[in-house]
């Protein structure tokens, strides 16, 4: 068993099940995902797209029609999650 990560968020987390859009820019198609958490400094997402092909900064879109948007930048990855702060 891996030891647990010591938790350096300054804000918590709350679970959320979301779906969501990352956008990259205007010349990309919106890439869905889904929120797993937030807080007011970032969120925990699952991106269906690999994620050694995500960018450094994206924009995550909350709706379809883009009414909500954060700016974002991947703080970490794993196999299966990316964390991300907002900017």
């Amino acid at each position: 068993m891996l030891p647990r990560r010591q938790e350096q968020r300054k804000k918590p987390r709350y679970p959320r099940r979301r779906a969501a859009q990352v956008v990259f820019g205007a010349l990309e198609l919106p890439v869905p995902c889904v929120i797993w958490d937030i807080s007011d400094g970032g969120a925990r997402l699952a991106v269906a797209r690999p994620l050694a092909d995500l960018p450094r900064t994206f924009t995550l879109s909350f709706f379809k029609d883009a009414s909500l948007q954060r700016k974002c930048e991947v703080v970490w990855t794993d196999s299966r999650f990316v964390g991300v702060k907002f900017i």
